[in-house]
């Protein structure tokens, strides 16, 4: 992405329609939190909670339109490259980390043999013992297992690798530990922020022999190419993981990994900062529309409390013309004590209307 890029208010309406603001948010190299604040400024609706699901699923969906453009809302906007895109992200942090990754003395180095394996690394070795190859040949051990999903071959070395880097790890002060509902996600700790990461095989295309004999079989056929990655699970926008290579072995960049992993740690404390101040903008937002929403309704059934009590004075003038043409006719024609009681009544119940009504409930009023 370019290190900036103007939009107008009807483009990012229809990319924000078109896929999640996490994908939209890794187009652009800022965060989602940043999308979020970018459609807020320019009076941009968003597709709510479950909107993707649903759509997914083929249930029925519905777009908001956007909005006519009202005062103060952006009619472009220009977007840069935010912190957690920024592949030359540093911090004193940072800065430490890779002084100490650098030292020859700090190196990481992976044995030939496993003995006294991490507790989580002989738990995945059973697990993965255990498991099943998946259509591409490779294991993943599942529940209380490292997220690991490679080769039968694979396994030992990946263990290896594991095993040293969990360890080396856990003695600069991080906590490795697996998370999620199944346990399945190896997470690590560092400067109070989770990061999650694992090791893959890649895996290759090749024509599928039983094909030839039964029409049903896949075309193709995949195998596990022994070439490892270690990856960082966390989304975000920039370098996220180490791969095998031509003449590179992962064994040897398990300290620039350990650096990636805090640089992704820094980028996450700045997205959650990022999140934090704009929920609570939010909720100041939301909480501001309640009270003029709820303003609005109590002037509302003032409203109509004046209206009905103006309705109700006029019938208690009519009513009090009535009573006295009552008793006029009463006295004409000697109407008696009857007539009498009945306008002493009509006359008690038409003044305590009208002094209730001259007492408004005045609550709602400011």
């Amino acid at each position: 992405m370019a290190d900036k890029i103007t939009i107008t208010r009807e483009e990012l309406y229809e990319f924000v329609w078109s896929k999640p603001v996490v994908k939209i948010g890794k187009d652009f190299g800022i965060s989602d939190v940043a999308v979020a604040k970018i459609c807020k400024k320019m009076n941009i609706p968003k597709p709510g909670l479950g909107y993707w699901a649903k759509k997914q699923h083929g249930k029925r969906t519905r777009q908001t339109p956007l909005p006519k453009l009202k005062p103060g809302d952006f009619e472009t906007y220009t977007i840069k490259g935010s912190m957690d895109a920024n592949l030359n992200l540093t911090s004193d942090v940072i800065e430490k980390q890779k002084v100490f990754e650098s030292n020859p003395a700090n190196e990481v180095n992976v044995k030939q043999s496993l003995r006294n394996p991490h507790t989580l690394v002989h738990h995945s070795m059973i697990r993965l013992r255990e498991g099943d190859a998946d259509q591409s040949k490779r294991y993943r051990g599942g529940r209380g297992c490292l997220d690991v999903w490679v080769g039968k071959d694979s396994i030992h070395r990946t263990l290896l690798i594991m095993d040293v880097l969990i360890k080396a790890l856990e003695e600069r002060g991080f906590q490795v530990s697996l998370k999620d509902h199944y346990q399945d996600n190896t997470s690590v700790e560092i400067n109070g922020e989770s990061i999650s990461f694992g090791i893959v095989e890649s895996s290759r295309q090749i024509p599928n022999p039983k094909r030839e004999t039964d029409r049903w079989e896949n075309l193709y056929d995949y195998i596990p190419t022994g070439r490892l990655t270690l990856k960082i699970k966390t989304n975000y926008h920039g370098q996220k993981s180490i791969s095998d290579g031509k003449t590179q072995k992962l064994e040897d960049c398990l300290n620039k990994f350990i650096l990636l992993l805090v640089k992704a740690s820094e980028i996450e404390k700045i997205r959650r900062k990022e999140a934090e101040q704009w929920h609570k903008e939010y909720e100041e937002e939301a909480q501001k529309e309640r009270e003029t929403a709820l303003e609005k309704q109590r002037e509302q059934e003032m409203l109509n409390q004046l209206f009905d009590n103006t309705e109700t004075w006029n019938k208690c003038m009519q009513a009090r013309a009535y009573i006295a043409a009552v008793k006029e006719r009463a006295e004409e024609h000697s109407g008696g004590d009857r007539a009498d009681s009945w306008v002493s009544w009509a006359s008690q119940q038409v003044e305590r209307i009208e002094f209730n009504l001259l007492q408004p409930n005045t609550d709602g009023y400011k």
